[in-house]
């Protein structure tokens, strides 16, 4: 009750504070740093995201595009990236950005002081070890690696890497502690009362990158149209609503048992969007039941993966039995593939794999914004038509993630956060699970094909990788992927534009009607 009064008062509070060209956005947490890249979580992405920009980033369909570069150029072997950056940016403190600027960011980055959340992707721990930075001239910087790799552009552009943001040297003290960030985006740092709200004002000088009039995930058109961005940091659904309803918030992510009310609202719209994160069953292909790939395939056939997906995700997903997203560029007829509904050939399957009725648990938890428990709920009934004895176990959020961590499950119910790359969505449930037991899927097969997805730019011959590994997956069946993650957002029905993308706020092209 208390936290529920102080999250009132603070929306009152803000009715006298706000500009009226300010978008106010509900956040549920409050920002962990203000240093890009640096001790977050994805409610601190999200507001990073507005502040500082990358060389490169990513599209809506998961490509890679210019950001701060122009353009970019691979040599021939693979080993170097030229980066001819454009010659409009600049920082929030009205400098132009320089190749110095680059390389002084990547030297940052790369010190172990500095505690980038990234630094093992680029320092040789994991696929990728960048062995200089150059600036050829004031406009050109090279980076070159060790070995080639298909997703290092990919790895730049993350939320979790704070997007690899350009900072202004002056963002850093002359002790080297980090000060606050200056950045390039269309939004500036203004002012953080912890706890309570962030407010980012909008950088007048801004320039989008070459574009064609529309947003396009990280890149496109980024003109900031309001003045600032109040994030205000409140934990509670019902205050959210509140503050929907009374026009306090202008939008906010919102709980999916609110759809039919804000369809219907005279005030109110509902804004969904899909993201490339994945709802799924993760299956312990190590289990004494579920090692057979017979009754894995069996478990598949038994859901009617349409009626799932509109009753799990109240009608706003649509079936997806691939790792790789629907927006995907490499969503292809292949990927479209997926087992049949076939209650009778499932029963074949578990009988030729001996399956005796052992009982077998899906894990499952609670939290409102993800399917996780009605899923397992359906899928339990569906199941047991084909004589699958499937029971539910229901954990907290963090007790199921270690129990997925550890390996300790049978199957589990989740969802997981987007990751455009396939290889590097791959990446997240394929390799050795003696070394990391949290991973879903071992099969040597699998193992090689991630791998060459991680080296192979070409993207036909990336396309054959992916289609490759899909028709395995249907095959082995390591898990049940069910659709893409949605995003379910509530906003007033003055805001314009559309404010959330890959479960961020995105909160450019956005504005309000007076």
């Amino acid at each position: 009750m208390h936290k529920l009064l102080l999250a009132g008062t603070m929306l009152m509070a803000m009715t006298g504070v706000v500009d009226a060209r300010d978008i106010v956005v509900a956040q549920s947490s409050d920002l962990r740093s203000n240093n890009p890249g640096v001790n977050r979580d994805g409610n601190t992405d999200g507001v990073i995201l507005h502040i500082v920009e990358g060389l490169v980033g990513y599209a809506n369909n998961g490509e890679v595009k210019p950001l701060l570069a122009k353009s970019f150029e691979v040599s021939a072997d693979g080993l170097t990236y030229s980066f001819k950056l454009r010659d409009d940016v600049k920082f929030h403190n009205g400098k132009k950005l320089t190749a110095d600027d680059v390389v002084w960011n990547w030297n940052r980055y790369l010190k172990p002081e500095t505690k980038w959340t990234c630094l093992p992707d680029f320092d040789g721990s994991g696929s990728v070890h960048v062995t200089g930075v150059k600036a050829v001239d004031a406009s050109t910087v090279t980076i070159t690696l060790e070995k080639p790799s298909a997703v290092f552009l990919g790895l730049m552009s993350r939320p979790e890497c704070g997007y690899t943001g350009m900072i202004s040297p002056e963002s850093v003290g002359a002790d080297g502690s980090f000060v606050k960030p200056i950045g390039t985006g269309p939004f500036k740092w203004d002012e953080w009362k912890k706890g309570e709200y962030i407010h980012l004002a909008k950088f007048d000088d801004y320039v989008s990158p070459e574009n064609d009039g529309k947003p396009d995930g990280m890149v496109g058109s980024k003109r900031p149209l309001v003045d600032g961005i109040n994030f205000m940091v409140i934990p509670d659904a019902s205050t959210v609503k509140a503050g929907l309803q009374s026009g306090v918030l202008d939008t906010a992510e919102i709980s999916p048992d609110l759809i039919p009310e804000f369809k219907t609202s005279d005030t109110m719209q509902l804004i969904v969007a899909r993201n490339n994160g994945k709802n799924l069953f993760y299956i312990q292909t190590r289990d004494k039941v579920l090692s057979n790939p017979g009754v894995r395939r069996a478990m598949a056939m038994t859901l009617d993966l349409d009626q799932l997906v509109e009753a799990a995700s109240n009608g706003t997903g649509a079936a997806n039995s691939s790792m790789v997203s629907q927006d995907s560029l490499y969503f292809d007829d292949v990927q479209k593939k997926r087992l049949p509904y076939d209650i009778e050939a499932a029963k074949k399957e578990l009988s030729e794999a001996g399956y005796k009725g052992e009982p077998i648990t899906i894990i499952a938890n609670k939290r409102s914004n993800v399917p996780s428990f009605p899923a397992a709920v359906m899928a339990q009934a569906m199941m047991q038509q084909a004589g699958l004895n499937v029971q539910i176990e229901v954990l907290d959020y963090a007790t199921q993630v270690d129990r997925r961590r550890s390996g300790n499950y049978q199957i589990i119910s989740q969802s997981v956060a987007p990751r455009l790359d396939p290889a590097l969505m791959y990446g997240f449930y394929v390799g050795n699970k003696d070394k990391n037991a949290s991973l879903m899927w071992d099969d040597p097969k699998a193992v090689e094909l991630m791998k060459a997805a991680y080296a192979e730019s070409d993207q036909t011959k990336r396309q054959a990788i992916f289609d490759e590994f899909h028709t395995l997956m249907l095959k082995e069946m390591p898990g049940i992927f069910l659709y893409d993650m949605v995003d379910v957002w509530g906003a007033t029905k003055k805001l314009k534009g559309q404010p959330v993308w890959q479960s961020n706020a995105r909160l450019w092209e956005v504005s309000l009607d007076n």
